[in-house]
């Protein structure tokens, strides 16, 4: 898509999706075990440190530590951030909230992923709903972020 008034995008491409987490490992676990996403990328285990001033200045949060893990899926990026101590939880927050923000991931069997996230006690907003032969629904991770699965393609 090319920037309205003619001019060229100072963009050139989304990197990644990120997402503030409370517990990483819980975080990972269900990226990778329920959705079935790659860890690509681990702060820890690159031995890798981001803290102090940089940091601080980077994400105008002071005196905080950040743990990063990026995941994977074909080619598209999830970047997960733990910071310590932890912020805020997100509390009774909608898809209709100002602000709110949501991934969407593709499936080739939308039903098969609502059984599997079922199975697993994930919280679902609803069984999967046909939108204009569109299947989607939406559904949440450890900590409660929104996210959104969709079988077949909309703008087709």
């Amino acid at each position: 898509m090319k920037p309205s008034n003619g001019e060229k995008s100072i963009m050139s491409g989304i990197h990644h999706t990120s997402f503030t987490v409370k517990d990483m490992e819980r975080s990972v676990a269900f990226y990778r075990d329920i959705l079935g996403m790659k860890v690509v990328w681990d702060s820890v285990q690159a031995g890798v440190q981001f803290k102090g001033e940089v940091a601080d200045n980077l994400t105008g949060c002071p005196g905080t530590e950040l743990r990063i893990v990026f995941l994977g899926i074909n080619e598209r990026l999830i970047e997960l951030v733990q910071y310590t101590p932890v912020g805020k939880p997100l509390v009774d927050n909608k898809a209709s909230d100002t602000g709110s923000a949501h991934v969407c991931f593709q499936t080739e069997n939308i039903q098969e992923l609502h059984k599997k996230l079922s199975a697993n006690g994930v919280r679902l907003h609803c069984t999967p709903q046909n939108m204009g032969g569109v299947w989607v629904m939406y559904f949440r991770d450890p900590d409660g972020i929104v996210l959104e699965a969709m079988q077949g393609d909309p703008l087709t």
